[in-house]
C-alpha cells in the first residue's frame, strides 16, 4: 500500500486551527512587546542618539517581518482548510457514486 496517500481532513483542519492560534499569539506578543522595542537615547551625545536610532530601526524591521510572518501563517491555515474541504467533498462525491452504482 506504499503507493497510496491517506489524508485525514480533520487533521488538516486541526493544523489550520493551530496555525491560526500561532498567528494570534504572535500578533499579541508583538503588540505587547512593541513599547519596549523602541528605546530613547541614553544621552544627548551623538553616540547615544545613533545607537538608539540603530536599535529602533532594527525594532521596526522586526515588526515588519512579524507582520509578514503572521500573514503567511494565516494564508497557510486558509490553504489547509480549503484542502480539507476539497478532500471531504471528493470523498462524499466518490462515496455517493459508489452507493449509486450498487
Amino acid at each position: 500500500m506504499s503507493d497510496h496517500v491517506f489524508v485525514d481532513p480533520d487533521v488538516l483542519s486541526t493544523a489550520a486551527a493551530e496555525l491560526d492560534a500561532l498567528a494570534a499569539r504572535l500578533r499579541t506578543t508583538i503588540a505587547v512587546a512593541a513599547p519596549a522595542l523602541n528605546v530613547a537615547p541614553a544621552g544627548a551625545e551623538e553616540v547615544s542618539v545613533l545607537a538608539a536610532g540603530y536599535f529602533n530601526r532594527l525594532a521596526g524591521g522586526l515588526g515588519t517581518a512579524a507582520d509578514r510572518c503572521i500573514e503567511e501563517l494565516i494564508a497557510a491555515a486558509a490553504t489547509l482548510r480549503a484542502q480539507a474541504a476539497a478532500y471531504r467533498d471528493e470523498d462524499h462525491t466518490l462515496g455517493a457514486s459508489l452507493v449509486a452504482g450498487m
